[in-house]
């Protein structure tokens, strides 16, 4: 690849925009694919400094890791420096890793390196919104009509308890992302808006932290809620993947409906619960021996 074509892939795409090397060399290899004519995998694997074969299109596919030795091929054929870098390196660690506690450090160390790149001062505090669980549910708080903003009181009433000056901060990120402001009529704070998005800068990770931190809370809720609190239940199903892209709308209109029955409700709510929907695969039969 020529210099040119290197400073429109920089200008175009970047490895901090990813939680998967896989779903980056693809899009990194697409946008080549779209300036040179009869571009192929082969010649993809030889500009990153691999032997004239298919590596690439069988590491993209995820048929074969990214070892790290490769990243390093890939890091300075792509010309990847500073953040870039140091994120793409602890990428590919963080998703080769298995053990849970080094996979957790990795992905901390992920958001270290985000969260300092971040060109917009809003997006830093999103990522943090999104970072700890707490932040949503305290934000759920505030649509009750008796809200008390204590943060001693929310350290207590959150589940599992945090510490009062987690609870502080927590609000004033709040106030920082202009979710929730003081009313002078009132007296109380009260949120400003009726659901939380994410900017682009950040939506990737931070909806990754998000669902980690909620499935974490589900686990715990097995053991710590009773019965008569909670509703948890799971089934195990055999489908043909043509049936997914079904169940995934199945899943869309249902998600709906519980977010309609409860904005109903909005101005009656006594507690915040916390709903999870998952739906993946536990085979790969595709890579299997037939």
């Amino acid at each position: 690849m020529n210099q040119d074509l290197m400073d429109m892939l920089k200008q175009k795409v970047s490895p901090l925009d990813y939680l998967d090397y896989r779903q980056y060399l693809d899009a990194v290899y697409q946008i080549v694919k779209s300036k040179l004519n009869r571009y192929s995998y082969i010649r993809f694997s030889e500009d990153l400094g691999f032997s004239r074969t298919n590596v690439l299109h069988l590491i993209i596919k995820g048929k074969r890791p990214l070892t790290s030795k490769a990243a390093s091929k890939v890091i300075a054929a792509l010309q990847l420096s500073g953040p870039e870098k140091k994120y793409f390196v602890n990428l590919v660690k963080y998703q080769n890793a298995r053990q849970p506690q080094s996979r957790e450090n990795l992905f901390q160390e992920l958001l270290q390196i985000k969260s300092k790149v971040l060109s917009q001062p809003e997006s830093q505090s999103q990522l943090e919104f999104f970072s700890e669980w707490f932040h949503v549910i305290i934000y759920q708080m505030t649509f009750m009509a008796d809200f008390n903003a204590d943060p001693s009181y929310i350290a207590k009433a959150v589940k599992p308890n945090i510490r009062p000056e987690q609870a502080r901060k927590s609000l004033q990120l709040l106030k920082s992302l202009k979710l929730i402001e003081d009313n002078p009529e009132t007296g109380r704070l009260e949120p400003t808006k009726l659901r939380v998005t994410t900017g682009d800068e950040v939506a990737s990770i931070a909806v990754t932290r998000y669902h980690q931190r909620m499935i974490d809370l589900g686990k715990e809720s097995i053991t710590s809620v009773p019965d008569q609190e909670r509703d948890i239940s799971s089934v195990s199903i055999s489908i043909p993947m043509t049936l997914l892209p079904s169940l995934k709308e199945e899943i869309s209109v249902f998600r709906k409906k519980i977010l309609a029955l409860a904005d109903q409700k909005r101005n009656q709510c006594d507690e915040v619960y916390q709903m999870n929907i998952q739906l993946f695969p536990t085979t790969d039969l595709n890579k299997g021996d037939k």
